[in-house]
């Protein structure tokens, strides 16, 4: 098509710039449309007002810098969340998917426990809208993964989730329900559930040391007390009758910087058989575990049992990860063994196949080691495989220990 110019009213474009382009104009007078195409970028126009009749605006960058905060006014609860990056990481892991209620978008599908993204308030499940002023609606992973890698120092996401309410819902039942699974003597006030009866003293050998400095020995029960003023102790574990460890509670990892790391007692594989005069027993699911020991107290009183050797079992999980799927695994990085999986995500890979569980370790991906690597690196061997997928696994297997 060749270029066509309307000479009514004199109305011409003087034009620079080698690029081919195609709109449509419309003369205010005659009311008369006019492709203009295969024409040079107009630089200078004497009715400055023609560009507003374009229907559609040209995009003069991307991604596309937010000048009016309104084009999120349809999504429900949006914030900002300002987040110091560290020397790694930003501590999130992203996925690219579909709400039914906000739609495709970049999604938060994991935090890593202790980051400053946690800290910041970030939630799994977040939608992430914006990276400072640059707008991700519209984003596929990749871009919104290399936008968000090259931030640096205090980092703003606007962010929205439209699962709050339902969640702050959750939140408050669950509240509720842990108040009844562990307190001290002088905290109970009108329990929800029978009185249980005072703790009878183990019949484990004891030893009379002062226990907020008594080390933990191996092969017997050991009563310690760790002062946290109402600070997370900051351990993972995994136990409860719905998952693989139904007695106790067995530490996988240690978060660094923690009150347990600083403690320096604690071990990955030592067994929990009671947190303040609460004994973890086989009636406790694995939601009230976690509670239990996520709990802020003014101190832990705990029962130890460290085995040595280490009791585990060692597996093998062979999974197909074709292109577009993801294994839908969250993790943390810490245990000297490997990657701890703290959760596992619907509708990925793994939930699919049902044989990886919580607190399950991977120590190798097709061969290779995937021990004490930072979580960017093992974080992209996740991301990167394809085809044929072999995970080496180190599992807790702990024996039955009951307190009487």
């Amino acid at each position: 098509m060749s270029s066509v110019g309307n000479k009514t009213n004199n109305n011409k474009f003087k034009c620079i710039s080698n690029i081919i382009t195609f709109f449509q104009y419309k003369n205010n007078n005659n009311n008369k449309i006019t492709t203009i195409s295969n024409i040079d970028t107009p630089t200078q126009c004497r009715r400055k007002a023609a560009v507003d009749d374009l229907a559609v605006k040209p995009v003069t960058q991307f991604p596309v810098e937010i000048d009016n905060e309104d084009i999120f006014a349809s999504f429900k609860n949006v914030h900002t969340v300002t987040v110091k990056k560290g020397n790694q990481s930003l501590g999130i892991m992203i996925i690219e998917g579909k709400h039914a209620e906000v739609g495709q978008g970049i999604f938060i599908s994991d935090i890593q426990e202790g980051s400053n993204a946690e800290k910041a308030g970030l939630n799994i499940g977040d939608m992430i809208l914006a990276v400072n002023k640059d707008s991700l609606l519209g984003c596929n992973y990749e871009t919104a993964a290399s936008m968000l890698k090259k931030t640096e120092g205090l980092v703003t996401l606007t962010v929205c989730n439209p699962n709050k309410k339902e969640d702050k819902a959750k939140e408050e039942g669950a509240e509720s329900k842990s108040n009844s699974i562990i307190s001290t003597k002088s905290e109970i006030k009108g329990p929800s559930r029978p009185v249980t009866p005072k703790p009878q003293p183990s019949p484990a050998k004891e030893h009379h040391a002062d226990p907020t400095t008594a080390e933990i020995h191996s092969n017997e029960n050991t009563s310690i007390e760790i002062v946290t003023d109402k600070k997370p102790l900051g351990v993972i574990v995994v136990g409860g009758n719905d998952t693989l460890v139904t007695t106790g509670a067995v530490i996988v990892d240690i978060l660094p910087d923690s009150v347990a790391a600083k403690d320096n007692r604690l071990k990955p594989f030592d067994q929990i058989l009671e947190i303040n005069g609460q004994k973890i027993t086989p009636d406790l699911n694995g939601e009230q575990v976690q509670r239990a020991v996520k709990s802020l107290q003014q101190r832990f009183r705990l029962i130890i049992h460290r085995s040595e050797p280490i009791e585990t079992e060692t597996l093998e999980i062979e999974l197909m990860k074709k292109p577009g799927k993801y294994l839908g695994v969250g993790f943390t990085v810490g245990n000297p063994h490997g990657i701890v999986l703290s959760s596992i995500i619907k509708d990925g890979i793994v939930e699919a196949d049902g044989r990886l569980q919580k607190g399950d370790i991977v120590t190798h991906v097709n061969s290779e080691s995937i021990s004490n690597k930072p979580f960017d690196e093992s974080s992209t061997i996740l991301k990167t495989v394809q085809g044929r997928v072999v995970l080496k696994i180190l599992r807790a297997k702990p024996n039955k220990r009951m307190l009487n």
